[in-house]
């Protein structure tokens, strides 16, 4: 496993420690797809590189969006864990102190510990929400082809529909955190410009997201326009766009994310087309 992962690290030219997070989320999901194979999806980061193939940032944790309860979640995890798949990796899962003030959506953590073969492998955080609403059937998406190797095909799994997950994302850039700060996760602007140069997308689906995602967590009203970031955010910006092989600068990523979301925000539908980088 470990030259395996080495090589494949090599290849495509990303970190070795991503490629095990990954192999362990992937052996996670797995395991979820059996014990509880229509209790939850996947959101988040890596929702987003399962979507797009691995053209975005790394992620160190897991995001998933239930309609139950923490009791069904840890009753989950506690399957998860008994549960045996023939590929020699043994997980123990445990509550973890929820500690970032600007986790968005997010009501647990737990904490992943993976063995192979009696060894230490990783360890991985998984996030768990319980207030989403589920709008529409789940997106299928295929993850990493890592473990053909070892006889295991990519893992698919039912993840949040793309709609929703700008309209979340939308959500966490625009809202206030503890103290009345702004938003400083710079990270979901971003993501927004990977998601509006890589994606099409439905423009009355991602309104009707946008309605729904800001009702529900009723923390702040929908914006009429796409907030400008703060100045602070350029170093940062640049720093993590250029990792993604994007332009580094923060007005250029404001003004194509404006470019994508106003139309919308303004009240406009249609089909978003990412080579043109304009809504038809």
């Amino acid at each position: 496993m470990e030259d395996h992962l080495a090589r494949e690290a090599r290849g495509r030219s990303v970190s070795l420690v991503r490629l095990r997070k990954l192999v362990v989320f992937d052996r996670l999901l797995a395991r979820l797809n059996v014990v509880a194979p229509s209790r939850w999806v996947l959101k988040g980061a890596l929702a987003l590189d399962f979507r797009l193939g691995g053209r975005v940032r790394a992620t160190k944790d897991m995001d998933l969006a239930r309609q139950d309860d923490l009791d069904a979640a840890t009753e989950d995890f506690l399957a998860l864990q008994r549960l045996e798949l023939g590929d020699h990796f043994v997980f123990a899962i445990e509550r973890a102190r929820l500690s970032d003030p600007e986790l968005e959506g997010a009501a647990a953590r737990f904490r992943a510990e993976a063995t192979l073969a009696g060894r230490q492998f990783e360890t991985a955080i998984i996030d768990v929400g319980f207030s989403d609403p589920a709008l529409w059937e789940p997106d299928r998406l295929m993850g990493p082809d890592l473990l053909r190797f070892a006889g295991l095909g990519p893992v698919e799994v039912p993840g949040l529909p793309l709609e929703q997950h700008v309209a979340e994302k939308l959500h966490a850039y625009t809202r206030k955190y503890s103290g009345g700060r702004s938003s400083s996760r710079v990270k979901d602007l971003v993501d927004l410009l990977i998601i509006s140069s890589s994606t099409r997308v439905d423009g009355a689906r991602l309104r009707a997201a946008i309605k729904v995602t800001f009702d529900v967590r009723a923390s702040h009203r929908r914006p009429e326009a796409l907030p400008i970031p703060s100045s602070a955010w350029a170093a940062p910006y640049r720093r993590l766009a250029e990792e993604m092989g994007l332009d580094g600068s923060l007005a250029n990523g404001y003004r194509d994310v404006a470019g994508f979301l106003d139309p919308v925000l303004a009240g406009e539908t249609g089909e978003w087309d990412p080579e043109r980088g304009r809504w038809e």
